[in-house]
């Protein structure tokens, strides 16, 4: 009996040490992890790898990743939908399909309004640690929210259908869709003020969604007034500012962002399109001059350009903010720039109108997602961080 007691102690002691140290590790596994995201590797060089390009559904118009960097999602215009992908294998996993309503669309060849569907996505931001999806509906007068984490149940009352890639059988859910003014693009979002921001483009406004409180609580306030034709739009909370880029009238608008006054109009941008900001500075893409511009964030004088290939759309920034990433939809092309110095770091062809861009970086690779509008494609460039 004696003996049955210290083996049994003894199987205790092992049990209990392999549980220490299996946490340990686990726990350093974590931390490594979390580490890896706070402080990116410390390169100053992109080696090109490779590519891979695969279908999404008809004319994707942009892309986005998830906070948690484990999706990417193509909102796809002509489709109607908004496909989830998974990072890893570059496999699509869920489908939200809009259902269809009537609807006027503006015909941007004939410049002419034509008979369409409503449900068009552009583009989209994440609030709320990436739970809602907020998308701009190209010919709704609205944005719909989608919950990305909640399970659709039967329902009689429903805008949207969301399909699993192991399923052959939709479930229907209901969105909530929020209103703007006549063909709203692109979304902004402060935190500081959980308020959503959406530039109209044909009615030269921005509309604003208090995004407070519970869902059902959230309503638009708001639609304010801008010049010509806006359509980036971008939040900086470190000097409370919204600044909109208005393409019809060659200029950016800024907004202070706890009054919503205007405070200054900076005049002769032409075309401005994507905006994007670093710690120090503002960046924007021009597509009809085929530039790059740089401001400061603080003064907002003009600092530099970067000179593009024809049409640059949208951009992105690597972490370390030393690269630029654009694509050039007249081209066919993603171009790489370094930020500071404007020098090209090459250029890639991405056949079939690249239009959106989203980049997934971890401490060892840079992917940059491009969406290819004509070709209904998307296609992944990988570069080594050296």
């Amino acid at each position: 009996m004696h003996f049955t007691v210290k083996k049994i102690a003894l199987i205790l002691m092992i049990s209990t040490l392999i549980l220490i140290i299996g946490g340990y590790f686990i726990t350093l596994n974590f931390n490594s992890e979390y580490l890896s995201k706070q402080h990116p590797k410390n390169y100053d060089s992109l080696i090109y790898i490779t590519s891979q390009r695969f279908p999404v559904d008809r004319s994707p118009k942009s892309l986005l990743i998830s906070p948690n960097q484990l999706h990417i999602y193509a909102l796809c215009l002509e489709g109607k939908s908004i496909v989830e992908i998974d990072q890893k294998t570059r496999k699509r996993q869920r489908t939200l399909k809009f259902k269809p309503t009537e609807g006027l669309g503006y015909n941007y060849s004939t410049k002419n309004w034509v008979k369409s569907t409503k449900e068009k996505p552009v583009e989209g931001i994440f609030t709320n640690n990436g739970q809602y999806l907020w998308v701009s509906l190209h010919n709704a007068d609205a944005v719909a929210v989608w919950d990305i984490n909640y399970e659709p149940k039967a329902k009689t009352n429903y805008n949207a259908f969301l399909l699993d890639s192991n399923s052959t059988t939709p479930k229907k859910i209901k969105l909530d869709f929020l209103d703007t003014e006549t063909t709203p693009k692109s979304i902004g979002y402060s935190i500081k003020k959980e308020q959503v921001y959406v530039t109209n483009w044909h009615d030269n406004s921005f509309s604003i969604i208090d995004a407070s409180g519970d869902k059902n609580e959230w309503k638009t306030t708001q639609h304010i007034k801008t010049q010509g034709t806006p359509r980036g739009i971008l939040i900086d909370e470190k000097y409370n500012r919204i600044i909109i880029g208005n393409m019809g009238s060659y200029s950016l608008s800024i907004y202070n962002l706890t009054t919503l006054k205007l405070d200054t109009v900076i005049k002769d941008v032409v075309s401005p399109r994507d905006i994007k900001l670093t710690a120090n500075e503002i960046v924007l893409s021009q597509s009809s001059k085929e530039i790059i511009s740089v401001y400061n964030r603080g003064t907002l004088k003009k600092v530099r350009s970067i000179t593009t290939a024809d049409d640059p759309r949208s951009i992105a920034i690597s972490k370390n903010e030393k690269f630029i990433f654009v694509t050039c939809y007249a081209s066919d092309l993603l171009q790489v720039f370094n930020l500071e110095n404007g020098i090209k770091v090459g250029e890639y062809k991405s056949n079939g109108g690249p239009v959106g861009i989203t980049l997934f970086e971890n401490t060892t690779i840079i992917e940059a997602w491009v969406c290819n509008y004509k070709y209904s494609t998307v296609k992944v460039f990988t570069f080594e961080l050296k």
